[in-house]
C-alpha cells in the first residue's frame, strides 16, 4: 500500500471521528454552556438528574460508541480522557447538590421556604377568581405540587407557558420563590453549576482546536461536504 492510500485510509477514520463523536460533543456542550448560563439545569425531581446535561458519551448516539471508544483509544494519555471524565464527575456532583436542595425544600427542614410556599399559595387562592377559568385550586392539581415548585425554583424558571396547568401560579405568585436562590442554601448549587461551567467551556474549546489540528492534518472537512466521498 502506497503512503498516498494509507492516508486515505486513516482519513476516513479520522472524518467518523471528527463527524460523529467530536461534532455532536461540541453540539451538546455549546447547549449545555447555554443552559449552564442560564441558570436552567433542567432537573427532573423524577429521575433526579439533569434532563439536558449528561454525561459526555450520551452526547454520542449510541450507535456511534465504537468510533467514540476508538477515539478514546487513540488518545489514552490526551486531555480528552480526564477532562471527559472529570466533566462527568462535575455532572454528578450537580445533580447530588440539587438533589440535597430539592430534598430540603419539600420537607419541613427549611421553615422560611415552607411558609413562604404556603404564603404563595393562600395569595393565588384569593386570588384566583379574577385569574379567569385557567386559574384552578392548587387541591385540584395533585400531590406534588411542592415538588414541582421545588424543581421550577432548582431550574430557575422564570415563567411558564400557558399549557402548564400550574402556569397561572407560577406565574401570578410563584415565581417570587426565586428569591430563595439568593440565599446561603443555594450556594452549593451555585458552586457546581459554576465549576461545571468553566470545565465545559475548555472542554469545548479543546475539541474545537483539536478538530481544527485533525482537519488540517488529514484534509478532512469540520463538517461533512454532500458530494464528497472518502472511498477510494
Amino acid at each position: 500500500m502506497s503512503p498516498g492510500q494509507s492516508t486515505k485510509k486513516q482519513s476516513r477514520r479520522v472524518a467518523a471521528w471528527i463527524y460523529v463523536v467530536i461534532n455532536p460533543i461540541i453540539d451538546a456542550l455549546q447547549r449545555e454552556l447555554s443552559l449552564l448560563e442560564s441558570g436552567n439545569l433542567t432537573w427532573r425531581a423524577r429521575t433526579r438528574r439533569c434532563e439536558m446535561i449528561k454525561n459526555i458519551q450520551e452526547y454520542v448516539d449510541s450507535r456511534q460508541w465504537p468510533n467514540y471508544q476508538d477515539f478514546l483509544a487513540e488518545h489514552p494519555r490526551s486531555a480528552f480522557v480526564s477532562g471527559f471524565k472529570q466533566h462527568d464527575s462535575n455532572v454528578e456532583g450537580l445533580n447530588n447538590v440539587a438533589q440535597i436542595l430539592f430534598d430540603r425544600m419539600v420537607s419541613s427542614s427549611w421553615p422560611d421556604f415552607s411558609k413562604e410556599f404556603q404564603n404563595a399559595v393562600t395569595s393565588y387562592e384569593n386570588q384566583r377568581a379574577s385569574l379567569g377559568p385557567r386559574a384552578q385550586p392548587l387541591s385540584d392539581m395533585g400531590k406534588d405540587i411542592p415538588e414541582e415548585i421545588a424543581q421550577h425554583v432548582i431550574n430557575n424558571v422564570q415563567s411558564l407557558p400557558s399549557h402548564y396547568i400550574i402556569s397561572p401560579f407560577w406565574n401570578e405568585v410563584g415565581s417570587n420563590l426565586l428569591s430563595f436562590r439568593n440565599r446561603p442554601e443555594f450556594q452549593p448549587l451555585h458552586q457546581a453549576r459554576e465549576k461545571l461551567l468553566q470545565h465545559s467551556t475548555k472542554l469545548k474549546q479543546a475539541l474545537e482546536s483539536h478538530r481544527l489540528t485533525l482537519s488540517r492534518r488529514y484534509d478532512v472537512p469540520a463538517a461533512p461536504v454532500p458530494g464528497l466521498s472518502f472511498e477510494e
